[in-house]
């Protein structure tokens, strides 16, 4: 079986901190102490913004605006993440981590458990993903690079009809390419039905040069591109790889997210920006456009 093995341990927030420099965590930190607005922000998390932005001083301040704004102004993402309001998602819709690539990057894997369209909740799914990406990422908070495969065996004209929600995609678009602190470098969906392309022609708009050219669609019988990136045998026995099944894998996925309520009730009780604080807001985050234009538009994460 597969396994974790490789995954490098850190202990305590200094093995962490010397990861990314005493000297950038300093730095950041005297910026903060200058942004009344933003909530109190642990050392674990300010090594996860500087990683993913490359200890980019100035990618790191705008990418940790962005990320506790955007929470602050779509509760109906990133709010009331509990086992209960979730687990009929959890029932529809497979979400996990694959193991640990012999490269050292981190793959997610998504996957329809019901196939019928009726039941899918698109802003549930969204709430879902995001969730299980902030355990990955806690998990995780030094990882070089992420890829994720979503598999759309089932995905259907009923799938496609939810998820061309221009509101909802919007600022799902823009939460994954301005505020979520993973290095996302490949995306790939497999098995993926002529549908695939209406999708990606609904999305493409929302989406910046940069993430659209990571995109890679695959048809059923196109695996063995896939397997270059992402080895066979680390997929799960359902597709004929060496990781445990779908459902194993669905267990296991709910364990880790009832592990984490505690993290997710934080989040939303003390992980969200004080309006009334703002003292620069002639470079605050634009929230109507949800970042796809203004200050925000250049920001690159390498």
């Amino acid at each position: 079986m597969i396994s974790d093995s490789k995954q490098e341990a850190y202990t305590n927030d200094e093995q962490l901190i010397s990861k990314v420099g005493v000297n950038n965590v300093d730095i950041i930190r005297e910026w903060l102490s200058k942004q009344p607005h933003l909530p109190k922000i642990s050392d674990k998390q300010l090594v996860i913004f500087l990683n993913c932005c490359r200890c980019n001083l100035e990618n790191t301040k705008k990418m940790i605006d962005a990320y506790y704004t955007m929470r602050t102004h779509n509760p109906e993402m990133f709010s009331n993440r509990t086992i209960s309001e979730l687990e009929k998602t959890f029932n529809i819709f497979y979400f996990h981590k694959m193991p640990l690539l012999p490269d050292g990057s981190r793959a997610g894997f998504s996957r329809l458990r019901d196939f019928n369209s009726n039941v899918f909740n698109t802003l549930d799914t969204i709430r879902l993903v995001f969730a299980m990406y902030d355990v990955c990422i806690d998990e995780d908070p030094l990882a070089e690079e992420w890829k994720f495969v979503m598999d759309m065996t089932g995905f259907s004209i009923g799938h496609l009809t939810k998820l061309t929600n221009l509101t909802l995609m919007k600022k799902c678009m823009a939460y994954v390419q301005i505020a979520l602190p993973m290095r996302l470098t490949a995306v790939h969906l497999i098995n993926a039905p002529p549908l695939a392309n209406q999708l990606m022609m609904f999305l493409k708009p929302l989406m910046n040069k940069d993430l659209y050219s990571m995109i890679s669609v695959h048809p059923a019988s196109d695996m063995d591109s896939v397997y270059k990136s992402i080895p066979k045998e680390y997929f799960s026995s359902d597709m004929g790889g060496k990781a445990p099944s779908f459902e194993a894998q669905k267990e296991e996925s709910q364990k880790r997210f009832k592990s984490y309520q505690i993290f997710f009730d934080n989040d939303e009780k003390f992980n969200r920006i004080d309006e009334s604080k703002w003292i620069d807001k002639n470079n605050r985050f634009n929230s109507t456009n949800y970042g796809l234009e203004g200050s925000f538009k250049k920001l690159e994460l390498d």
